[in-house]
């Protein structure tokens, strides 16, 4: 059993910022993927130690792969990492194309867009294709990287699926007036206009620093704070809002998702953010509801008066939002009251994965 009690607080966070910051630079692995002249894809890894078992390709049970929410930074998850460190997982953070380190779509802007909403699924693949993933892996998906992991695990070529799966306020849905089947035929008329395409969604622009009472994404200023003042020294990491584009391709494949016949036979677990103004909390529950005959049902749970940004979020949203999610994958139970302080389960059936919420 893995032990999750420890993934930082808004106190060691302050406290060991340095240390952090050390760790990120000197002790993780910043991998710089060649996929073609014009693509360039970014891992960011937490090696598992020397002789770990699960961590390579003939079992990676041990391995956790992230993929990480729009315009999000490597450097974002250096305090999970930094308290992971002695879990003796091997952790992986994939970068898509367009988002942290990875090559920018658009070569004259950092606007956030893409072609075809497939690329970022194959952009996944050659990422664990190139790390030697293999069998038993365990995925994590934030927002974005949430539509991705499910775009992945329904339609990927790839040899090996995830044992388990964690999303945690994934992008299944709009926040928009209008409901995507209504706005989708639209704006799929309307991006064969190119300029049309490549221009900013209405609240789209540059990336500009908005002051932390304005913002809906984080109730932590700490943490809030430093994610920006990182954008402060490193403005080329700043990506911009999103096409129209971006928005549209997105929009089919969360379409896609609701027309095709999948269905769930793996165990996987998803997160709402309770206050959640970026994407559509609803649009989640409800996708869940609708998978409840699956032969492995999806569980769905809340974390209530979270906002979107979970990564950022205080202590009392983001530590039980984490630890859930990391207790399913590794630990088979979101119930945190069967763990003792060390990690290991007071329930039997704790040891096996949950498999469905039918509230």
């Amino acid at each position: 059993m893995y032990n999750f009690t420890n993934l930082g607080t808004e106190t060691s966070l302050a406290n060991l910022y340095p240390q952090i910051d050390e760790f990120f630079e000197h002790d993780l692995k910043h991998h710089r993927i060649h996929v073609s002249d014009n693509l360039f894809l970014s891992v960011l890894e937490l090696p598992a130690p020397k002789d770990s078992v699960g961590v390579n390709l003939a079992d990676s049970s041990n391995t956790l792969v992230i993929v990480p929410g729009r315009a999000e930074t490597e450097h974002k998850y250096a305090e999970l990492l930094y308290h992971l460190k002695d879990s003796g997982l091997r952790v992986l953070v994939c970068f898509v194309r367009g988002q942290g380190q990875s090559s920018m779509v658009l070569y004259d802007s950092n606007k956030c867009h893409v072609e075809r909403f497939l690329h970022y699924r194959q952009d996944l693949e050659n990422m664990l294709n190139y790390m030697d993933v293999g069998p038993n892996f365990k995925l994590m998906g934030f927002s974005l990287g949430g539509l991705i992991s499910l775009e992945f695990c329904f339609n990927t070529s790839y040899p090996f699926k995830p044992q388990s799966v964690a999303l945690i306020a994934p992008f299944l849905g709009i926040t928009y007036p209008f409901p995507s089947k209504l706005l989708y035929p639209a704006l799929k008329i309307l991006c064969n206009i190119r300029a049309f395409a490549l221009a900013y969604t209405p609240h789209g622009k540059e990336y500009v620093r908005i002051p932390f009472e304005e913002n809906f994404h984080s109730h932590s200023p700490l943490r809030y704070n430093l994610y920006h003042d990182y954008y402060a020294t490193h403005p080329q990491l700043a990506l911009a809002g999103p096409t129209y584009k971006f928005v549209k391709c997105c929009m089919q494949a969360q379409l896609r998702l609701q027309k095709i016949k999948c269905s769930f036979n793996f165990p996987s677990l998803f997160l709402g953010a309770g206050a959640d103004m970026v994407v559509s909390t609803k649009a989640t529950k409800e996708f869940c509801q609708k998978h409840q005959e699956d032969p492995i049902p999806p569980r769905y749970e809340l974390i209530p008066h979270a906002y979107h940004d979970i990564l950022n979020e205080t202590d009392n949203y983001r530590n039980p939002a984490l630890s859930k999610a990391l207790n399913f994958l590794f630990n088979g139970t979101t119930d945190l009251s069967t763990l003792d302080p060390e990690g290991n389960s007071s329930d039997a059936k704790a040891e096996t994965p949950v498999e469905s919420d039918k509230k």
